[in-house]
């Protein structure tokens, strides 16, 4: 019972590493994608020593957000069951993605690309644990 109770609740993550789809409600329910997105968050931070999106409130959190990965594709922001979260993202500036390679220079390939797949605005397109454990990057981390 404690554990669907604490699924259930408003409140989830700390901002820095919390999904896109807790910062606007924008999933009716939301998944284990969640975790996978904070572990993103806490790979890049090893990467760089700084926490990469650090909101002031959750609105910032979002602008940051877009602005590494840009904006959302119309397809991620017509899954969006919030009304005001799909339209406040159909209404933003568009944006373009920043090449992780751009933002994270010298890092590994293998490494940057788990990150994209890590970050990855739309939480079905972020892999499961079971597969993000199955990268052979993780045997690099094991080295850091």
């Amino acid at each position: 019972m404690l554990a669907w109770s604490f699924l259930s609740q408003d409140y989830v993550a700390t901002r820095w590493y919390r999904a896109p789809e807790l910062c606007g409600s924008f999933f009716s329910k939301y998944t284990p994608a969640i975790d996978i997105w904070s572990i993103g968050c806490i790979f890049a931070e090893m990467l760089t020593g700084r926490p990469l999106f650090p909101g002031k409130n959750v609105v910032h959190q979002l602008d940051l957000m877009t602005d590494l990965l840009g904006t959302p594709s119309a397809e991620s922001i017509s899954r969006i069951r919030n009304e005001k979260a799909r339209r406040y993202l159909g209404n933003m500036k568009k944006k373009h993605p920043i090449p992780f390679s751009q933002k994270f220079p010298g890092v590994d390939p293998m490494a940057l690309h788990l990150l994209e797949r890590l970050l990855a605005f739309d939480p079905t397109d972020r892999p499961t644990a079971a597969e993000g454990l199955g990268r052979p990057i993780l045997y690099w981390i094991g080295k850091f």
